[in-house]
């Protein structure tokens, strides 16, 4: 049975290593380490641990106890704790817990009844929304970041004063938040370029119409006040910044990429006019959730252009567009009309307007342009001059225009999970109706996170058929391990409830957690159960055997599963920065064997009785050489001697 509990939890941590997407690769070591860590502690527990055991009176242990006689006090006093704990460990499993365990297994469907209930209301606490599900929730960070964009072609002078204007803000929050005490560590403003890779820095545009403040705070172990709420005090402080294209405030993206809420409006050609009012409906949509902030596109505005174009009656003067773009170039750049030979060098003669005149667009509509019949007309009564601001860029996906449409979101306030689902239900649709040729594509952290729970899924389906061809052939039984792996729902449950009692959501890395769950859970199972087709075997009747085996396994069963929850305790207690990633593993993992364990001691007896109920005992799985029954009390008093 040790070798089967192990091989089921390195079956358990197997699936971590098929995660797909960003997270696949940020959590491809864990289950590395983890399985070796097992396939070390196996090999100790079978040829270190016994020959330790085997020469407790050698030299070696005679000369230990001579060197550190002087501290034999310290152990005569854990002596005393452990028989002191074995006695009242005795008196429990003797007292209350052989009183439950036989109600228990002598009402059975009572008592599945009730356990089922219990999950039953548990799922209902997610489904409620008292559990929040929030696939990878914002960490208080030691970094912040404001960006501040303004137009194509705006002085650097301007982009200069709005990031010291940000600058002073942050200084100004932090020193009020710390009580005296600035919070802030590190600040740097930039100006002129958005580069540094991060998703909040926009397409990494440069130039000096563009800003950027990078900060770091005190370490998270050293304040009390979380990141966002010095971001949102930031953002306050600041106010609106008159002329500028985009403003956010926010901390560097430290698991899947993208925001919250992120997808692109695809245009077919000929609908891209479509784009600009769809976008506007999206915003207006998007402003309406709660906690929904920092609502932008990455349609970025450019300079100032004229957009000409050829009047209909022009056009039977022989007009074409194609002219009239030649004939504007050459007024404002130049026409090539010869070249001259300077020594080895050719020189373009170029002839244009006077400087006086290319300097502004006074003299714009003066422009003259040739018709087929030789006259020269303004290019006023030849084409239609639009003054327009352009776009700095035009990004397109597969042939088609593309904008991308994204938000922010107060997690404390909206859930981004559910406003996606209610964007794609409800307004989606919508959306497509009103404007033909537009389509939506679905981004951000939902959709990365999505394909790797996809991947993570399908793998546990696979883990799980493996642990049971494995638990098939350790027990020559096919019902024996549905017993044993009946217990994994359960410990859904003390996963559950223990992110309701922290206070935490439900994340992806809860969701690693529970797959690696599903290994060290079984391993109390399957202790048990063992134990108990051992005491049928030795000729006990059903109902005793499992009353028997559950008061004897009762120390090993609880010792294993509380030094479990013991390592992962010093994790839950953490407030370091990088500990926020791993809570809600080790509080899946944590609370889900703990309460595993008890319902374990109380569920997998009441089962196997069902199951002998089902199939009752053969002659062939009795044993002629039984072993001795002992009680747990004989058992727990000849512990508390040694």
């Amino acid at each position: 049975s040790v070798m089967a509990s192990v091989t089921t939890t390195i079956i358990a941590f197997s699936p971590l290593f098929f995660v797909s997407g960003v997270m696949g690769k940020f959590i491809a070591v864990m289950p590395f380490a983890v399985i070796a860590m097992l396939v070390i502690s196996l090999l100790e527990s079978m040829f270190v641990l016994p020959t330790h055991l085997a020469h407790d009176d050698s030299l070696i242990f005679r000369l230990f106890r001579f060197f550190f006689y002087p501290l034999s006090f310290v152990v005569r006093f854990f002596a005393r704790v452990n028989a002191w704990a074995t006695m009242w460990l005795a008196r429990f499993i003797d007292g209350p817990y052989s009183t439950a365990l036989t109600w228990a297994v002598r009402n059975p469907w009572s008592t599945i009844s009730g356990a089922f209930a219990i999950f039953l209301i548990t799922v209902g606490m997610v489904i409620a929304g008292l559990v929040p599900f929030n696939i990878f929730p914002k960490l208080d960070s030691n970094y912040i970041i404001g960006n501040v964009t303004f137009p194509d072609g705006t002085p650097t002078q301007v982009a200069d004063d709005a990031t010291m204007q940000m600058a002073n803000a942050l200084r100004e929050v932090c020193q009020e938040f710390g009580g005296g005490t600035t919070l802030l560590t590190k600040l740097h403003r930039n100006v002129g370029s958005l580069t540094g890779g991060d998703p909040l820095r926009g397409d990494g545009a440069s130039g000096g119409h563009v800003g950027s403040i990078d900060a770091e705070l005190v370490d998270t172990t050293l304040r009390s006040v979380k990141s966002d709420e010095i971001i949102a005090a930031w953002r306050k402080k600041v106010g609106p910044i008159p002329g500028t294209d985009s403003l956010r405030f926010g901390t560097p993206n430290f698991g899947p990429g993208g925001k919250p809420v992120e997808f692109k409006l695809l245009a077919n050609s000929g609908h891209e006019s479509y784009l600009e009012p769809a976008i506007e409906d999206c915003k207006e949509k998007l402003a309406n959730y709660a906690g929904v902030f920092d609502i932008e596109d990455d349609s970025r505005p450019g300079k100032i252009e004229f957009q000409i174009e050829v009047k209909d009656d022009a056009k039977s003067l022989g007009i074409s567009t194609q002219q009239l773009i030649d004939t504007v170039r050459s007024a404002y750049y130049g026409a090539e009309v010869m070249r001259l030979q300077r020594g080895r060098h050719e020189v373009k003669l170029m002839v244009r307007y006077p400087k006086s005149e290319r300097s502004n667009f006074a003299s714009f509509d003066d422009i003259r342009i040739r018709t087929g019949d030789g006259e020269e007309r303004p290019i006023t009564e030849i084409a239609e001059i639009q003054t327009v601001r352009g776009f700095s860029e035009i990004n397109r996906l597969d042939q088609k225009r593309s904008v991308t449409i994204s938000a922010d979101l107060d997690e404390t306030v909206g859930n981004a999970r559910n406003i996606v689902a209610d964007l794609k239900k409800t307004f989606e649709p919508e959306l497509l109706a009103k404007y033909p040729g537009i389509s939506v594509r679905w981004e951000g952290q939902q959709e990365q996170t999505q394909e790797s729970l996809s991947s993570l899924g399908l793998a546990t389906v696979v883990a799980l058929f493996v642990m049971f061809v494995l638990l098939t052939l350790e027990f020559r039984s096919y019902l024996q391990p549905l017993i044993i792996m009946m217990i994994i729902p359960f410990g859904v449950i003390g996963a559950i409830l223990g992110h309701w009692a922290m206070g935490l959501p439900l994340t992806l890395f809860s969701f690693f957690g529970l797959v690696a769950l599903t290994g060290v859970v079984v391993n109390d199972s399957i202790v048990l159960v063992d134990f108990i087709n051992h005491r049928v075997r030795a000729g006990l009747p059903i109902e005793d055997a499992v009353i028997d085996a559950g008061k004897r396994r009762f120390r090993p069963v609880l010792l294993t599963s509380a030094t479990t929850v013991a390592g992962l305790a010093p994790i839950l207690m953490e407030s370091s920065f990088q500990a926020q990633i791993l809570i809600p593993m080790a509080t899946s993992l944590g609370f889900g064997l703990l309460l595993a364990t008890i319902l374990v001691l109380l569920l997998v007896p009441t089962l196997y009785k069902i199951y002998r109920q089902l199939l009752p005992v053969t002659d062939d799985e009795l044993e002629d050489d039984a072993a001795p029954i002992l009680t747990s009390e004989a058992t727990l008093e000849s512990a508390a001697t040694t």
